[in-house]
């Protein structure tokens, strides 16, 4: 779990452990929510700009949504239209996504798309900034264990409820690249997504629900970091999740009025 450098806690993402019952009606839920092509835009070109249309909504209307828990996100919406849009990437990826099929030469061409730019995996340790305090990593030691957990994960059945959220928090911790390790990680939720369900397509926007919830999610990624315990970032997730396909909906019933 925790280990530490210079006194300061290193994130390390734990084994993922089976759902509770509870936990997979919840995941189950949301899965379900999202599960059929019919009722959601479908293929590269309907669900193109998908985050950045979201993204507008909100910073044109903010305030018609639940409150977000920071005061930050609305920066980094704006930070989305700086970069190349995600969901075009990301089905030039999606045939290898439904079985995870993604080696470590995949990832850095897929990391460097979403970037704009060239990004190299890093070496030594990495510090993240952030409004709370810092999060510090350590040294890359391996960028084949970050992708074969996942692949493990996708192939065990009984661990297949907490993909989604697996993959998230596997790639936000070990933090394999030298930036944009965020949109990666994202992605790989898709890639989750598309492994469990089968979707054609990235569905719901999924980076503007994670910057409002931004406070939330650290949060439950330093208490697994600090005991192992699943159980706060299952929660915190799959509300992100659903959140992320609310606004999703919000969008497509505006522009279909």
């Amino acid at each position: 779990m925790t280990s530490r450098t210079e006194s300061h806690p290193t994130w390390n993402c734990p084994p993922l452990r089976p759902m509770t019952s509870n936990e997979v009606a919840v995941a189950d839920g949301f899965y379900s929510s999202i599960s059929d092509n019919a009722t959601w835009p479908s293929g590269a070109m309907e669900t193109a700009g998908l985050e950045l249309r979201v993204a507008l909504m909100l910073l044109e209307k903010g305030g018609s949504f639940p409150a977000a828990d920071n005061p930050f996100w609305k920066r980094k919406c704006r930070s989305l239209f700086l970069r190349p849009a995600m969901e075009p990437i990301a089905s030039t990826y999606w045939g290898r996504f439904g079985v995870l099929d993604v080696d470590a030469s995949t990832a850095l061409k897929m990391a460097s798309a979403l970037a704009g730019r060239p990004l190299v995996y890093r070496k030594g340790p990495a510090i993240g900034q952030s409004a709370t305090g810092d999060v510090h990593f350590g040294p890359l030691v391996s960028v084949d264990d970050w992708l074969q957990n996942m692949q493990r994960v996708a192939r065990t059945p009984e661990l297949l409820p907490g993909l989604p959220v697996y993959c998230f928090a596997n790639t936000i911790m070990t933090h394999p690249f030298s930036d944009g390790n965020g949109r990666v990680a994202r992605v790989m939720v898709h890639a989750a997504l598309a492994r469990n369900l089968g979707l054609d397509s990235p569905k719901i926007a999924l980076a503007p629900a994670f910057y409002r919830r931004g406070e939330a999610l650290a949060s439950a990624l330093n208490t697994l970091n600090e005991h192992g315990d699943w159980s706060k970032i299952n929660r915190v997730f799959f509300s992100v999740l659903d959140e992320a396909a609310l606004l999703t909906r919000a969008l497509h019933s505006r522009i279909c009025r």
